[in-house]
């Protein structure tokens, strides 16, 4: 009996052992056996039933009263990886998505009309989800309760049992209170939202009714693994969150007005705008050894994208940001793990920079062997406003073509001949509409303006005196010219001015001839000084003052295409002789015209790119050299402007002037105080000369 007893001791441990190591080989088979979604199928009656081959392992995410996510253990969707549009009773849309790391899953999101509860059921291998109004909550709250663990374990808590919130001095304090000691939460916020994930831990206690600012609205949601709270909270705030035993406590202070604007100024001073990231939400996340592919699923929530993540994206990482926009988050995660990312749609695709390049390697291996195996086309190409050879070339340089295919170009018909497969023909064709536009024209207008004034002044004196026998009937000639009788006063016509002793008349400078004439206008001769009439003494005095005025006006004018030089001027040519080295003489016409030479270029914004160059030349006929060859007077302008359509510019402008006064007299005597300017000429003249240049150019 003794032995007897011995063995069966012996034999149980060695049972137990056996049944354990058969228990976790099946229950390793289960696992590695992936199941796969049959059948996603939506009833009239707000119930969604996922059918599946062997029975579901799911976790139900409740987000928010409108969206849920169903996430699937080790199962695979199969066919049924299309997004549905169901808008059927509370159910709008259904999405499935594929995940493949850390571990093989299926998560199904679930977009609702109106705010719902879900009730899972589990049916074989089916898993049935009964959607109702938010009016209903007792089923709601039955199925959440029969999840709850029925007691604490070491005196570590497994339900938060109670909700409480508090009005403080600076703000409120919300307490969860558990049933034993409350593990550390993971907290993070985003968009105005406190979000506390309690890891093992269920919930069983109602939501206060009455909120106290600055919270607004508190939500929890229960999953197999951890409770997550959302608190929304109104205004700029501060806060505190720590762990008293069987309490977490989360203390929040409301900023007076002067504390937020001062916050709001070192958010500004942070550097958002120096860092050229897009204004979007603010996220502050604080994780310790966490999975970077979690991290991204959650800014994907944030940023209202729907998000894939590469089965190539893993590992770890601890991070503490406050207050930053997310997609500066996203931009450290990407940094940090190599990542690069590819906006479609509304979809935000993230996967490693070697993915990205395997898959454009991908693409393009596809591309040639489609190219390969398509057939050799050919078409003609109208070209109906752009240079043909010049669009040639551009297709020829941008190596549009395949190695099979060939162009050519045919300048009569304006065509061009392309063969190669359908796709490059394709290429090609979009190419040519986009160069093929018609060129605007454009009406370049110039005004040269040029203004002339002269103005002289002038006064001199003529004076001589001399002996003579007594006069009578004799006639007298002054300078050979005129004569007369004298008697008693000598006319002033007929002064001797070649007897003159201080010959200093006024003259007529002529600055614009280059030529000087005699033109007394006004003079006095005074007659004999004794009675005996033998003492003659005679004075003229002569004024004159002169001014002239002139405006010419040159406006050349030109239309040309865009971007193309045009070329416009009128004159004449004028003969230029000179003397060769053997004697001979060589006679050369140079141009004497205004030319006007442009090249303009459209801006977008409606301004036009000026290129412009202007010259004036022009013969002086009174001014000649040895051979009378005339002086050739040139005014040249060239420069770049920017112009708006229609407008006038002044491109530029000389102003020339020139001012002359002389002095000639008698020397002494024309130094004597007043009566100086007896024995004195007195000449000054200005000369002034204006030029202007005017752009319009105008658009057609």
């Amino acid at each position: 009996m003794k032995r007897l007893k011995l063995l069966k001791r012996g034999i149980v441990p060695i049972l137990a052992v056996l049944l354990l190591l058969g228990s976790l080989a099946v229950c390793a088979a289960e696992q590695d056996a992936a199941a796969t979604i049959k059948g996603i199928d939506v009833t009239d009656d707000n119930t969604i039933i996922v059918r599946s081959d062997s029975p579901l392992k799911f976790k139900l995410m409740p987000l928010d009263p409108f969206r849920a996510e169903v996430e699937l253990s080790n199962v695979s969707l199969g066919e049924f990886k299309d997004r549905v549009v169901v808008n059927k009773g509370f159910i709008a849309e259904i999405t499935p998505v594929q995940v493949e790391s850390p571990s093989l899953s299926a998560r199904l999101s679930i977009v609702f009309s109106s705010p719902v509860q879900i009730v899972p059921v589990t049916s074989g291998n089916d898993l049935v989800l009964n959607i109702s109004g938010t009016a209903e909550k007792s089923a709601y709250k039955k199925i959440k309760a029969s999840a709850i663990p029925a007691e604490p374990k070491d005196g570590i808590a497994n339900l938060v049992t109670d909700i409480i919130i508090n009005k403080t001095d600076d703000g409120a304090e919300l307490i969860l209170k558990g049933n034993g000691l409350l593990p550390d939460p993971e907290v993070f916020e985003i968009d105005g939202k406190v979000m506390l994930d309690i890891p093992g831990i269920g919930v069983k206690a109602e939501i206060p009714a009455d909120m106290i600012a600055p919270v607004k609205s508190i939500r929890h949601s229960t999953e197999t693994d951890k409770s997550r709270f959302t608190i929304t909270i109104d205004r700029i705030q501060d806060k505190d969150i720590f762990v008293l035993d069987d309490e977490i406590v989360i203390d929040l202070y409301v900023l007076p007005r002067s504390k937020k604007i001062a916050a709001d100024k070192g958010k500004a001073a942070g550097g958002f705008e120096d860092q050229q990231v897009k204004p979007g939400a603010v996220v502050s996340l604080d994780f310790q050894d966490a999975d970077v592919v979690a991290i991204l699923r959650l800014l994907g929530d944030v940023s209202g994208y729907n998000i894939v993540v590469h089965p190539d994206v893993k590992g770890k990482i601890t991070m503490k940001l406050m207050n930053v926009p997310w997609e500066q988050a996203l931009n450290i995660l990407m940094k940090t793990f190599n990542l690069e990312k590819a906006v479609e749609g509304n979809i935000l695709r993230i996967a490693t920079a070697k993915a990205f390049q395997d898959e454009k390697k991908s693409v393009a291996a596809i591309r040639d062997a489609t190219a390969v195996a398509e057939d050799v086309v050919t078409k003609i190409f109208i070209v109906n406003f752009a240079n043909v050879e010049k669009t040639r070339d551009i297709i020829e340089k941008g190596k549009i073509l395949s190695p099979r295919g060939n162009i050519s170009v045919d300048t009569r018909t304006r065509s061009i001949i392309v063969k190669d497969t359908p796709s490059r023909l394709a290429e090609v064709d979009s190419l040519i509409k986009s160069l093929d536009k018609q060129t605007p024209q454009i009406m370049i207008e110039a005004r040269l303006v040029e203004v002339n004034t002269t103005m002289a002044k002038e006064l001199g004196v003529q004076w001589g005196g001399w002996l003579a026998p007594r006069w009578g009937s004799n006639s007298y000639s002054a300078s050979g010219s005129g004569s007369g009788s004298i008697s008693g006063m000598q006319p002033a016509s007929s002064f001797p001015s070649s007897d003159a002793r201080s010959n200093l008349p006024g003259t007529y400078p002529a600055i614009s001839a280059g030529t000087s004439s005699a033109n007394p206008i006004g003079a006095m001769t005074f007659g004999f000084l004794n009675a005996s009439q033998t003492i003659n003494l005679a004075l003229r005095i002569s004024a004159l003052e002169t001014t002239g005025k002139g405006k010419i006006l040159s406006n050349p004018r030109i239309m040309t295409v865009d971007n193309e030089q045009a070329i416009i001027k009128h004159g004449a040519q004028i003969p230029v002789t000179t003397r060769n080295s053997d004697g001979t003489y060589t006679t050369t016409y140079k141009d004497a015209n205004i030319k006007l030479t442009v090249t303009p270029q459209s801006v977008p914004d409606g301004s036009v790119f000026l290129k412009v160059e202007i010259t004036k030349d022009e013969p002086d006929f009174s001014r000649k050299d040895s051979f009378d060859n005339p002086v050739i007077y040139s005014r040249q302008a060239s420069t770049q402007v920017l112009v708006k359509n229609g407008e006038t510019l002044v491109i530029g402008g000389i102003v020339k002037s020139l001012e002359n006064e002389s002095e000639s007299g008698v020397p002494l005597l024309s130094k004597i105080p007043i009566l100086g300017a007896l024995f004195k000429n007195n000449v000054k003249s200005t000369e002034s000369e204006e030029l202007m240049i005017f752009i319009t150019p105008r658009l057609q």
